[in-house]
C-alpha cells in the first residue's frame, strides 16, 4: 500500500528539528510516496521541498495556520496553494503575537517556582521565538529543578515521560491549565480565504485535540466558513473518533487527508508515515491529492 503524509513539520516550524532536506530524505527511508511539509504559519519550506520531488516522490505545498472559529483556536491546514506574500504576512503576524506572549509565558512559569535560564533558552532556539516545549526542555535540565514535584511527571519513568516536552506544553498551557494564556489568532474565515484566493484547500487539523465533543457539528459550521476536508487520521484521534469523522467527511463529500504531525524530539513517538488509513480509504485520500496536486492559476 502507498504510503502518504501530508502533516509534518521541518525547522521551519520553531517547535522542529529537521532541515527540510534530512526531513525528505527521512520520508524517502520510510518509503513515502506523497507528502506535505507543513510548518506551523509558515510556507518558507514549500520551494525547497518542491525542488526534492521526483518521480516517485509527489510533494504537495502546505502550511499549518493558527486562527480562532467560534471563540476557540484551531488549525487550519493549506496545501496545494502558490506561495505569496500573503504567507509572508501570515507568519510576520503570528510571529508578533508570540513575540509578545513570551514574557508572560515566563511569569507563569516561574510563579510556578521553576527556574528558568533564559540564556540556554536563547542557546536551544538558535534566535527563534522560544516555544513552551523549548523552555520546558531548559527548566527539565536544570539542575535546580529536579526535586520540584510538579515536574516529576517529565522525568524518566514518569507517566508523561514517553514524550516529555510536547506533555509539559500540553499540561501547562494547553487551554484550562494553570500557564495558558488566552490568545486571539486571525479569523479562520479570513485564513480560509488566504489559502483558497492562492489557489489552496483548507484543510481543519485533528480537531480531536481542539475539541472533546460534538466534532462534527464544529465541523459543519466549518464547513460554512469555507473549510473544504477534515485531516480525519491523526495521532491525536482514536479509532472510534477516526471512524465518525471519516463518514462523516465521505457523506459531506468533503475532502480526507491523513498526516502523523512529525517534528521530531518534540513528539519522538511519532515518526513520519504513522498516519493509520487502512487499503480501504485510499480511494478518498487519493481524490484529495488529486485536487491539491493541479497547477494553482494564481
Amino acid at each position: 500500500m502507498e504510503k502518504i503524509d501530508l502533516h509534518m513539520h521541518s525547522s521551519y516550524s520553531d517547535d522542529a528539528d529537521f532541515p527540510v532536506e534530512v526531513l525528505i530524505a527521512r520520508c524517502n527511508k520510510h518509503g513515502i510516496n506523497t507528502l506535505a511539509v507543513t510548518d506551523h504559519n509558515s510556507a518558507y519550506s514549500v520551494p525547497k521541498a518542491k525542488t526534492l520531488a521526483s518521480s516517485s516522490l509527489n510533494v504537495l505545498s502546505g502550511i499549518e495556520i493558527d486562527c480562532t472559529f467560534a471563540g476557540r483556536n484551531f488549525h487550519l491546514l493549506g496545501y496545494g496553494f502558490t506561495p505569496s506574500d500573503d504567507f509572508v504576512e501570515v507568519h510576520k503576524n503570528f510571529s508578533a503575537i508570540q513575540r509578545n506572549l513570551t514574557p508572560q509565558k515566563f511569569e507563569k512559569l516561574r510563579g510556578l517556582n521553576f527556574y528558568l535560564d533564559e540564556q540556554r533558552l536563547e542557546q536551544v532556539c538558535g534566535g527563534t521565538i522560544p516555544q513552551e516545549e523549548q523552555m520546558g526542555e531548559v527548566i527539565l535540565e536544570d539542575e535546580r529543578n529536579i526535586g520540584h514535584p510538579l515536574l516529576l511527571p517529565y522525568r524518566s519513568g514518569g507517566d508523561r515521560s514517553d514524550m516529555p516536552l510536547i506533555n509539559f506544553y500540553w499540561d501547562f498551557f494547553g487551554p484550562g491549565k494553570i500557564c495558558h494564556l488566552p490568545v486571539t489568532y486571525p479569523a479562520m474565515s479570513q485564513m480560509v480565504d488566504v489559502i483558497r484566493q492562492n489557489g489552496g484547500i483548507p484543510i481543519v487539523a485533528h480537531i480531536g485535540a481542539n475539541v472533546a465533543q460534538d466534532h462534527t457539528r464544529v465541523i459543519d459550521e466549518m464547513f460554512k466558513a469555507g473549510v473544504m476536508g477534515v485531516e480525519v487520521f491523526s495521532s491525536y484521534h482514536s479509532p472510534e473518533l477516526v471512524s465518525q469523522l471519516y463518514e462523516f467527511t465521505v457523506g459531506r463529500s468533503a475532502f480526507v487527508t491523513c498526516g502523523s504531525d512529525f517534528h521530531g524530539r518534540n513528539k519522538p513517538k511519532i515518526e513520519v508515515g504513522q498516519c493509520a488509513y487502512g487499503p480501504q480509504h485510499i480511494a478518498e485520500i487519493r481524490r484529495f491529492i488529486a485536487a491539491a496536486s493541479v497547477p494553482s492559476s494564481q
